[in-house]
């Protein structure tokens, strides 16, 4: 039956052959296809690219005349200052020479029997006025120092809290790491997350980036040390490294952490004592320069 039905098998064949090779043409079709739309891709990839390195080096440029616009503009600002400064005492000396002449003019029209009682009416007028005028500039820039104050009050409590947060996030990275594998994925360093405005750091929060860039290169340095000793000439097993070398490790890095996080923490106390006694100092000698000195 087979040998009978070697007609059809052939006829059968056939049609499958010219399938594959219709098939096959296909594919290769759709190879080459997608080939092109590869090629395109990567041309509007290295299109990209180009166009992100050029924006990178325009961002550059633009900060760095952002830098020098605000450095122009607080030496305007300053410059401004000085400039309203000699303005108000110019204006006043300008009022008092006009109230002089006033009633030493009047004086002379009235005579020397009238004068006494007319002769410093325009000078007690103007010098009220100039000392309302300095009263109102003097609650202003109070207002003003104690808006500044506020703001970097909370500034520092904002630092702070951040500070508080980066070190509850540290422990917590070393707790995932003390119960999970090596290899488990924590988290960005502390490092990566700290402030670095110049502005904004203190003596503790620089103290604390170091620290966290000390730790960061530890980390970085047990990382290359643990692939070596897992390594298929290494000396241990992952397991074993995992369960006996890391664990006292960790251990140590958190009581370090914990020591030094304590030490901080009292320093940062006492420096923050230290300040607000230091403040009111401040706004107490500022208040007898107003007071009792002159300008």
């Amino acid at each position: 039956q087979l040998l009978g039905n070697q007609d059809h098998i052939k006829v059968e064949l056939e049609k499958l052959k010219k399938t594959h090779n219709q098939q096959q043409q296909k594919l290769e079709e759709r190879v080459l296809a997608m080939g092109k739309e590869l090629q395109e891709a990567k041309g509007a990839i290295g299109d990209t690219q180009h166009k992100l390195v050029e924006q990178s080096a325009v961002l550059l440029t633009s900060q760095s005349q952002l830098q020098e616009v605000e450095a122009e503009n607080s030496r305007l600002q300053l410059q401004l200052k000085e400039l309203n400064e000699e303005y108000r005492s110019r204006l006043a000396q300008y009022i008092r020479d006009v109230a002089n002449y006033m009633d030493s003019k009047s004086s002379n029209v009235t005579g020397r029997s009238k004068a006494p009682a007319g002769q410093a009416a325009m000078k007690h007028f103007v010098d009220s006025m100039l000392k309302d005028i300095r009263a109102s500039y003097k609650s202003r820039e109070e207002q003003l120092a104690r808006a500044a104050r506020g703001y970097k009050k909370r500034m520092k409590d904002l630092v702070k809290k951040h500070e508080s947060l980066l070190i509850a996030y540290g422990l917590q990275r070393e707790q995932i790491r003390s119960l999970g594998s090596s290899t488990m994925d924590c988290g960005p360093a502390e490092l990566h997350l700290s402030i670095t405005d110049p502005e904004l750091l203190t003596k503790s929060s620089r103290e604390l980036n170091r620290l966290w860039q000390e730790k960061a290169q530890l980390e970085l340095q047990l990382q290359k040390l643990q692939k070596v000793l897992a390594g298929p000439r290494g000396l241990f097993s992952p397991r074993q490294l995992d369960e006996e070398g890391w664990a006292e490790v960790r251990k140590q890095l958190r009581a370090f952490t914990h020591s030094t996080q304590e030490d901080l923490e009292q320093e940062r106390s006492q420096l923050l004592t230290r300040a607000v006694v230091a403040e009111e100092q401040v706004s107490e000698l500022q208040e007898y320069i107003d007071k009792h000195l002159a300008r």
